[in-house]
């Protein structure tokens, strides 16, 4: 009877010997990743951290450029379902500058995608009603999702207007005021700051396939994209563009 189920045993075996060596080459590529990930932050001068959030695995970084002391975190689902996208999310924040008096949303878009196709403010009857709420309540949650819930709370996507004239090339720009909000990029220069990053390769809002979003909320300028990190390059990319614009706007 043992003799028969032997080849069934030894392939149950071998499987689960397979098993292991895969999990261990996994974890080793991984802490070699980790490591020359530490390596290079620390080359450029920035503190890096690496901590276990629940079910994301956490990065935190934290530097000074051109004057401008920053912070910047990786957050990277642990663990996924069959089928299920690995979700990453990588947000840069500065605090200190003089911003504006309400929030700015700049939301990155291909170049030509600049008009909102819903407005969340106009619009009358059922079918409006539904489609704005819908709207506005997606909006909410990719606050929260970019941003972190602090900052969600403080912005009710149901209030902002969009901004439409001048258009900001590769972003929508929201205010909870259009007049004030278009009239704030324009006094800081930060339009032509904008502009001048998008059209930097070395900058991460040139990148029209996913463009950050940029929130501009009291003393914080916040960026913000859903990628993962492959390298401290990532990261100084996104340095790049939120120093020029806390820069463009102090």
């Amino acid at each position: 009877m043992f003799q028969s189920l032997f080849p069934l045993l030894a392939l149950v075996a071998a499987l689960v010997l397979v098993g292991l060596v895969l999990s261990r080459w996994t974890q080793r590529q991984k802490q070699q990743r980790l490591d020359a990930l530490r390596a290079e932050s620390e080359v450029r001068g920035w503190s890096c951290e690496m901590s276990i959030e629940g079910v994301f695995d956490l990065t935190r970084w934290q530097g000074q450029t051109d004057g401008v002391r920053w912070t910047a975190e990786h957050r990277r689902l642990r663990h996924k379902r069959k089928g299920q996208t690995r979700t990453h999310n990588l947000r840069w924040w500065a605090d200190g500058f003089h911003g504006p008096s309400s929030p700015v949303l700049l939301m990155g878009v291909p170049k030509g995608q600049e008009t909102l196709t819903v407005k969340l403010a106009q619009g009358e009857g059922l079918l409006a009603s539904m489609a704005q709420k819908a709207v506005g309540f997606a909006l909410d949650k990719s606050l929260d999702i970019f941003f972190g819930e602090e900052a969600g709370r403080q912005v009710d996507a149901r209030t902002l207007q969009v901004v439409e004239e001048p258009t900001l090339p590769g972003f929508i720009v929201m205010a909870l005021n259009a007049g004030e909000g278009a009239f704030w990029l324009d006094r800081q220069g930060l339009r032509a700051v904008v502009e001048a990053q998008v059209g930097d390769a070395e900058s991460a809002l040139s990148d029209d396939g996913g463009r950050p979003w940029v929130l501009w909320l009291g003393r914080r300028v916040s960026l913000a994209r859903r990628a993962p990190v492959t390298s401290a390059n990532d990261v100084e990319r996104l340095v790049r563009a939120g120093v020029a614009l806390v820069r463009a706007a102090d």
